[in-house]
């Protein structure tokens, strides 16, 4: 009960981050908001943006399951690579960040059986902008 607590407020927490974010980019405070998006990835996710952006999808996959993850835990990290590929000026990073936040959707379909309206709908304009 007590994990279960924790894991809450934990996401709470980066709901709170994701959400300031969005707000940020939307006062035109892009600056302001690449660095809440790097601070949670170092922080609570334990990578970098270039460690991201450089890691193949398949690597990236892999220590998505290592980490072993809750399901909220990366619903967060897909709205959070979501924002960063949309803060990202270089079409291929961008292109290269819409990928793994696809393969998070697919991760949280197929292992942790989690499946939401946003997430397809999100996927599918994803997918249409990569050409897939």
């Amino acid at each position: 009960m007590l994990k279960r607590d924790t894991l809450t407020a934990q996401m709470q927490q980066l709901s709170h981050t994701l959400a300031k974010v969005k707000r940020l980019i939307l006062e035109d405070q892009e600056l302001k908001a690449l660095e809440n998006v790097s601070y949670t990835l170092s922080h609570y996710y334990g990578v970098t943006e270039q460690e991201i952006i450089n890691m193949p999808g398949d690597l990236f996959t892999d220590r998505l399951r290592e980490q072993q993850y809750k399901a909220e835990e990366l619903n967060m990290l897909a709205g959070f690579l979501d924002e960063l590929a949309g803060l990202n000026d270089d079409g291929l990073t961008r292109k290269n960040l819409w990928a793994k936040v696809i393969s998070i959707y697919d991760l949280l379909e197929k292992e942790h059986h989690t499946l939401s309206f946003e997430h397809i709908a999100r996927r599918n304009l994803l997918a249409s902008a990569l050409g897939l």
